[in-house]
């Protein structure tokens, strides 16, 4: 099977919880699975955002938002009730919610701001689990997609506490596959490519951090080279991951140019 957002049933009746919903991989991800058939409930760090990520859906598919930073357990709590008052519960997590953290040589970063881009990369992944797992688990059956980054699967530097956060991720999926297993349930990691929205976006303006510079310089160079993706192939694969077609794969860090049909084949 092969799947692709314009699908109007490739993800049907499922339930999806979608943390950093209002960002542009968010809304990205969010249009592609309520086209595929999915209902909806979409995070947010702020009321301001709760609007914008909703923007353009439809209410068929149901579309429920919340706001849930992914650092407070009592919201992402209240996101999973609604859900589950709503919907009967959550089919799939997708955690999306990301930042990028500080920029510059890993000895001279700012400790907070440091440890803030692991609080919410790595903790706020975590947390969302802690929230939607014990659910998932009463049913026997879910999974849990994780962005990840090729900058957590090799290295970024200049982008440390970014690429360490993705990394962690990339092992915090692993050990929850094994975990998870006799549950069930399957997860992943999932790179969706250098797109030109969030991280990869192009600064708006002049940015007066030479770090930041640097970095920015490095982006716009693979911009350049044709390295960026768009988003319809990027979120290819993640609708296979969430319909439950890769299962088999529970546990593995996965991107956007994977052959997931031969993969899934190499399991049988």
């Amino acid at each position: 099977m092969s799947l692709s957002p314009a699908d109007p049933t490739a993800l049907a009746g499922l339930r999806i919880m979608l943390t950093g919903a209002a960002g542009g991989l968010g809304r990205a991800i969010a249009g592609a699975a309520h086209a595929a058939g999915a209902h909806l409930v979409l995070t947010t760090r702020t009321a301001d955002s709760q609007a914008r990520a909703a923007e353009g859906l439809d209410q068929v598919p149901e579309v429920l938002t919340a706001v849930a930073d992914v650092t407070d357990a009592a919201e992402l709590a209240a996101a999973v009730k609604l859900a589950t008052d709503r919907l009967g519960g959550v089919d799939v997590l997708i955690n999306n919610a990301g930042i990028p953290g500080p920029a510059g040589p890993a000895w001279e970063s700012d400790p907070a701001e440091w440890q803030r881009v692991m609080d919410v990369n790595l903790g706020g992944a975590l947390a969302a689990c802690r929230a939607v797992l014990p659910g998932m688990i009463e049913r026997g059956r879910g999974r849990v997609i994780t962005i990840s980054s090729h900058a957590g699967h090799t290295r970024w530097p200049y982008v440390s506490g970014y690429s360490v956060s993705k990394a962690a991720v990339n092992k915090l999926t692993e050990n929850l596959a094994i975990e998870l297993l006799p549950h069930g349930i399957a997860a992943f990691s999932y790179h969706p490519g250098l797109l030109d929205t969030g991280i990869g976006a192009a600064p708006a303006g002049e940015v007066g951090d030479p770090w930041q510079r640097r970095v920015d310089s490095w982006l716009a160079a693979q911009r350049r080279a044709g390295r960026y993706t768009t988003l319809p192939v990027a979120l290819t694969n993640l609708l296979r991951l969430a319909s439950g077609e890769a299962d088999a794969l529970t546990g593995r860090y996965l991107t956007y140019e994977d052959d997931l049909t031969a993969l899934i084949a190499a399991t049988a």
